[in-house]
C-alpha cells in the first residue's frame, strides 16, 4: 500500500499539529476556547439547524483533537530508533530540514526517506486515513 498526497498531507499537518494541540489541552480556560460573540447560535457554522450551537462544535473539535493526540502518542512510543528521531525532528520540533537530519543520525538519503515514509505509514493508518 502506498501513501496518496493528500493522505501524506493530512498526516504530516496532523504531526506538525500536536505540539498546539497538547498546548490547548493543557491550557484549558486561558483562552483555549473562543467565545461566541454573536450569540449562541453563530452564522456560517457548519450546521445551520437552530438546535445546532457553536459551542457543540468546539466540543466535538476538542474530542477529536483528543483523539488524534492519543493515536500520535501510541504511534510515536512504539516507533523505535532512526524511525521516531526522524519524525521528532521533522515534525514534532519544526525547523530541521532532512539533509540536517540526515546528518545528525548519520544515514544515507535513501534510508531516511524510507524511514520516515514507514513512519509516516504507521501514523496514516493509526489516525484513520488508510487501513
Amino acid at each position: 500500500m502506498q501513501l496518496s498526497k493528500e493522505v501524506k498531507r493530512q498526516t504530516i499537518a496532523d504531526l506538525r499539529k500536536y505540539p498546539d494541540w497538547i498546548v490547548r489541552i493543557e491550557t484549558v480556560g486561558l483562552g483555549g476556547q473562543p467565545v461566541c460573540l454573536g450569540g449562541y447560535w453563530q452564522e456560517g457554522f457548519k450546521n445551520k439547524d437552530y438546535r445546532h450551537s457553536i459551542i457543540e462544535d468546539f466540543i466535538e473539535y476538542d474530542e477529536k483533537v483528543k483523539r488524534k493526540i492519543f493515536a500520535i502518542e501510541r504511534v510515536f512510543d512504539r516507533l523505535q530508533g532512526d524511525m521516531k528521531e526522524i519524525i521528532r525532528l521533522r515534525y514534532l520540533l519544526p525547523g530541521n530540514e532532512p539533509i540536517d537530519i540526515q546528518k545528525e543520525i548519520n544515514l544515507p538519503e535513501r534510508t531516511y526517506f524510507r524511514l520516515q515514509y514507514n513512519a509516516l505509514m504507521c501514523f496514516a493508518r493509526a489516525l484513520g486515513y488508510i487501513l
